[in-house]
């Protein structure tokens, strides 16, 4: 694995407050899409997102950008922008530039927001621990929680493909890149892995293979050098990849309902998803996306912040 010694970060600035609400622009012009990986990247990626802001008329409010907490890992990578990290500090809120063109991110175990004083087009390539150890020689705990220049982790090997990734100028050659600088060495490495789920089953999968890891070294391990070998290899307990992923069913399901017309039931989707309650799910879904659940679904369909949840979900 390599080791990681990132350059000290750019110095935080003001920037707007990350409650803030905007509208969303219009529907034909926010240019974001989620790409599930192509055959010959399957297990490799579990998706990949592009977004093209280029052109567009967004305020600075409308800049903002909301992650939830997640168990992927993300190589992202910016175009004609600069980006970083919302943070909260005594004067208000400071933006942290990342200083990078391309970022690499481990798993979250809080939601953030991210902010660029420009619009631009950007990517991001999201896969699991497992990829981020076979494939991109990366010891995920290393990065939990953090967001270091991809450049200065990721072996020479792989700087090809992240200027492949900066000349791309469309969708297209963005997946043409992927392709061409992954596949292969992917390729030699996927042999006897299990089928890739569909995005919506991926958390639930993924949980269920580390569920099944745990199992089999509790054949030789005591509980305990069991739980720190799960925090070891994916960085948080499995009590919490487990709320993570039955949280994440909660806004399919909500989706699904709303987009039948019918009411949003909080007490009913909490029983479905396997919540004990409806505060249960609150306290779940506060801690995964930083709002209730009435607050995010209000900004779910109307901030534009909220634009990476709606091509996720």
């Amino acid at each position: 694995m390599l080791s990681l010694s990132p350059p000290p970060a750019p110095p935080a600035v003001p920037c707007p407050d990350p409650l803030a609400r905007a509208p969303r622009v219009c529907a034909g012009l926010d240019r974001a899409q989620l790409y599930l990986a192509p055959l010959t990247l399957q297990g490799a990626a579990t998706a990949i997102i592009c977004r093209d802001t280029r052109g567009i008329g967004l305020d600075d409010w409308q800049r903002l950008s909301h992650f939830p907490a997640s168990p992927l890992l993300c190589l992202s990578w910016f175009q004609g922008m600069e980006s970083g990290i919302v943070e909260r500090a005594a004067g208000g809120p400071r933006w942290r530039p990342f200083g990078t063109a391309t970022v690499l991110s481990g798993s979250q175990s809080h939601p953030f927001v991210s902010w660029s004083p420009t619009t631009g087009r950007a990517g991001m390539l999201c896969f699991p621990a497992d990829v981020a150890r076979a494939l991109f020689g990366i010891d995920p705990a290393m990065v939990h929680d953090r967001f270091v220049d991809a450049r200065g982790v990721l072996a020479a090997g792989w700087h090809p493909l992240l200027d492949a990734l900066l000349d791309a100028d469309s969708d297209a050659a963005t997946l043409s890149a992927l392709e061409s600088h992954l596949a292969e060495r992917w390729r030699t490495l996927q042999d006897g892995r299990s089928p890739v789920p569909a995005l919506r089953r991926f958390g639930r999968h993924w949980v269920e293979r580390l569920a099944w890891q745990a199992h089999q070294w509790r054949r030789t391990h005591g509980s305990r050098q069991v739980e720190r070998r799960i925090m070891a290899h994916s960085g948080r307990s499995l009590r919490h990849w487990q709320t993570l992923v039955r949280t994440e069913g909660v806004f399919f399901t909500a989706r699904d309902r709303h987009e039948a017309g019918h009411p949003l039931d909080w007490a009913d989707l909490a029983q479905e998803e396997g919540f004990a309650d409806q505060a249960h799910m609150c306290r779940a879904t506060k801690r995964i996306t930083g709002f209730s659940p009435t607050d995010f679904a209000r900004r779910f369909a109307e901030d534009e912040a909220f634009w990476l949840y709606r091509v996720w979900v």
